[in-house]
């Protein structure tokens, strides 16, 4: 008899779909996907520490510096010391990262609205609570 993984064949699923969409999302920004996740924390809310973002993506700081260093120089992010502690380096998105930023949130947004109107709203709204629930379980 087959054990039954059901739910983490499902999430792989929508996951393996989303981030073919992501792809393309980020290209619209010019961006990686790792680029536009970076710049959707630091957009939406304000600068931000790297330990902060490398804790909110489940990575090391390391990558988040590699990731950060490259996106500093092609002039999407700024570095600059944090008020409270001068070691500390908070990131800020520049104008062209914000730009890029926008041109990709369009197109993210133009496929939430078409998985939104296939669900439904209320199923979305449903959805969107089960994978962060999901993701909170599994950090647990």
């Amino acid at each position: 008899m087959t054990r039954s993984i059901e739910i983490l064949y499902a999430i792989s699923e929508l996951s393996d779909a989303l981030g073919e969409q992501m792809t393309a999302i980020a290209a619209a920004g010019e961006l990686t996907v790792a680029q536009f996740n970076l710049l959707y924390i630091v957009a939406e809310e304000g600068p931000t520490q790297l330990s902060e973002i490398a804790r909110s993506r489940r990575c090391v700081k390391s990558n988040v510096s590699n990731l950060v260093r490259g996106m500093e120089r092609a002039g999407l992010v700024e570095l600059t010391a944090a008020p409270h502690d001068r070691r500390a380096r908070v990131i800020h998105p520049t104008a062209l990262g914000r730009r890029r930023f926008h041109a990709a949130l369009d197109a993210c947004v133009q496929v939430e609205h078409a998985l939104s109107a296939s669900l439904g709203k209320n199923s979305a709204a449903k959805l969107a609570k089960l994978c962060l629930a999901a993701a909170a379980a599994l950090d647990e």
